[in-house]
């Protein structure tokens, strides 16, 4: 039930709520010892008669505190030491601190903000331990920083009760790189993964059970000081506000599962807190008691309704049904029915019914000889604007337009681009007028296009003189690099049929490269479909940087061509945007063995 999840998640968040609490209280707790003056003197001068009277074991058994490191602002530690509470006694330092003991991380330098803090969860090799490093700056408040107060304390099952028991929560925690995990577990941190990846950013973070090493630190001192010597840990992270998976652990128990982040805003454990499906029984009650009570008065109403519906309407309704069905598909048949109630009034409305179908066949016959000519020119209409919208269009690309209006755009991991434009077309136009011009274009554009069609690939549009054509979308093939050369060697052999005012054959600049593109269709009411990305540019630098007559082809295109053409290295080539590239002349195909 909605609402069973919905409790479920409120209950999730209490339990973030309340790690969120400790860590603050945990962090206000030791903001005294930092703002101490023995303890700023102490992190300076080291001088042990604090360490006598002040850490003793009392304090770690009281504060329930793991840790306590006193270090100076060169990030060497003063005094470093863990606890056993067993033993009442200090002990090693919890494994996996000792690293992250260094200025820019855990420790604060003399540059440091003096109202910084680092406060949250940090996970160790033994167990997750809420961590407080705060500045030592003095009573005062306002530094110079002279090094770092830091207390950690381990989140035992013990730890984690004490929080859960006042709020009335039922609360477990384990790590998410446990490789342990129970079967609710790894089943909740994968549905927490795929959520994460659903709604991050490209550059997010990994999957929540993917931990990518520590990144490096800027120095504190080119952090943005908190306002007010707020923690960091005074606020929830962004996905533990939003993300809660919620599984059925059995008829009587629901359970909600959401990620607390560690120090670095990592995820680090998966909290599971569970309910009582006291909602779901209570609404099961509910409902078969409504049902049962629907039922009952539906039984009660519905005989005493059929009862004067018999007497009152049903015997003159079926008499009036039968004379209706003897009508039978005659508009001129007439009811009878006596009386002045609603049925007599509903036969006096049937047979004015009657009267206007009998005229409606009339005009029936009439339009349907109307209504198929229409259909007819309807018809040729559609059939024009689909030859229309293929001329445009590939034909793949027109079907997507044509069954839902929206954005259409695809990425083509390799095709091959061809450009070519007219050699001297520049001083042609300005000789020929406009309707000789535009016919030569047209009739060469024209071979080129069944070209194209010849050799199955895309002509993707025509500016001025310029022609464009690709091979490999916008459906993928795999030999579009040959079937591109082999159109380009066509059209330089099509374009000299055509002759030029002062009887000299057409030339052509052909450029060719491969690559990968993004294709779509862009406008809403002139539709084009056109290609983006580098690989459009380097084919059309192919082409401006080439030489009447020839086709140039890049590097990429070599690579696929060089087994079944005839190609000649040109050499490095200038390229606007690209620097020097190597090109090759496209000769023609290999003749077979």
């Amino acid at each position: 039930m909605a609402a069973e999840a919905q409790d479920t998640r409120r209950t999730a968040q209490v339990a973030l709520n309340l790690f969120h609490q400790a860590t603050r209280d945990f962090n206000a707790r030791w903001t005294d010892w930092s703002q101490w003056d023995d303890a700023y003197a102490f992190v300076q001068d080291g001088n042990q008669d604090f360490v006598r009277s002040n850490l003793v074991a009392e304090l770690f058994d009281i504060a329930r505190i793991d840790l306590a490191v006193f270090a100076d602002a060169d990030g060497t530690p003063v005094f470093s030491t863990g606890y056993d509470h067993a033993l009442k006694r200090r002990a090693p330092l919890p494994r996996g601190v000792a690293e992250r003991l260094r200025v820019g991380d855990l420790l604060f330098g003399r540059d440091a903000p003096p109202n910084a803090v680092r406060g949250g969860i940090v996970l160790l090799p033994d167990g997750p331990m809420l961590l407080c490093s705060q500045p030592s700056v003095g009573s005062a408040g306002r530094g110079p920083v002279a090094g770092t107060v830091t207390f950690g304390r381990f989140l035992t099952d013990a730890e984690i009760q004490r929080l859960a028991v006042p709020a009335g929560l039922s609360l477990a925690v384990r790590r998410l790189d446990d490789p342990d995990l129970p079967v609710d577990f790894r089943e909740a941190r994968a549905a927490l993964a795929d959520s994460a990846d659903s709604a991050a950013a490209p550059d997010a973070r990994a999957p929540l059970p993917d931990r990518a090493p520590l990144p490096d630190r800027a120095p504190l001192a080119d952090r943005a000081p908190l306002p007010d010597r707020a923690p960091l840990a005074d606020r929830a992270p962004q996905s533990d506000r939003d993300t809660t998976v919620v599984r059925p652990l059995s008829d009587d128990r629901i359970a909600g599962y959401t990620v607390l982040h560690d120090i670095d805003g990592r995820p680090a454990l998966l909290v599971r807190v569970d309910n009582d499906r006291a909602i779901l029984r209570m609404g099961n009650h509910t409902l078969r008691y409504l049902v049962l009570v629907t039922v009952l008065v539906g039984l009660v109403f519905g005989g005493v309704t059929l009862l004067l519906l018999e007497k009152l309407v049903l015997y003159r309704l079926a008499r009036l049904s039968r004379e209706v069905t003897a009508i039978g598909g005659d508009p001129s048949a007439r009811v009878a029915m006596p009386g002045n109630d609603e049925l007599s009034r509903l036969t006096g409305s049937i047979n004015g019914m009657l009267s206007a179908l009998e005229a409606n066949a009339r005009r029936q016959s009439q339009q349907k000889a109307a209504l198929e000519q229409a259909k007819a020119a309807a018809e040729r209409a559609h059939e024009r604007s689909d030859r229309l919208l293929l001329n445009i269009l590939p034909r793949s690309i027109a079907e997507q337009l044509k069954e839902h209006e929206r954005l259409i755009a695809e990425h083509f991991e390799e095709v091959t681009i061809l450009f070519a434009d007219i050699a001297g077309f520049t001083p042609l136009a300005a000789r020929l007028n406009p309707t000789e011009l535009v016919g030569l274009l047209n009739r060469m554009f024209s071979s080129f296009d069944q070209l194209a069609e010849q050799h199955g690939l895309e002509k993707i549009k025509t500016i001025g003189d310029a022609y464009m054509v690709v091979g490999g979308l916008p459906v993928h093939r795999a030999d579009h690099a040959r079937a591109i050369a082999r159109m380009a060697l066509a059209m330089a052999d099509t374009v000299r049929r055509f002759v030029a005012d002062d009887g000299e054959p057409f030339r052509l600049r052909i450029g060719i490269n491969t690559g990968p593109v993004i294709a779509g269709v862009i406008g809403k009411k002139k539709f084009s479909y056109d290609l983006w990305g580098d690989a459009v540019n380097v084919a059309s630098r192919m082409e401006s940087s080439g030489e009447p007559g020839r086709i140039q082809v890049s590097e990429a295109s070599h690579a696929l061509l060089r087994g079944d053409f005839v190609l000649e290295e040109r050499g490095l080539v200038t390229i606007k945007g690209k620097g020097a590239m190597k090109t090759y002349w496209l000769v023609g195909e290999k003749t077979p063995q």
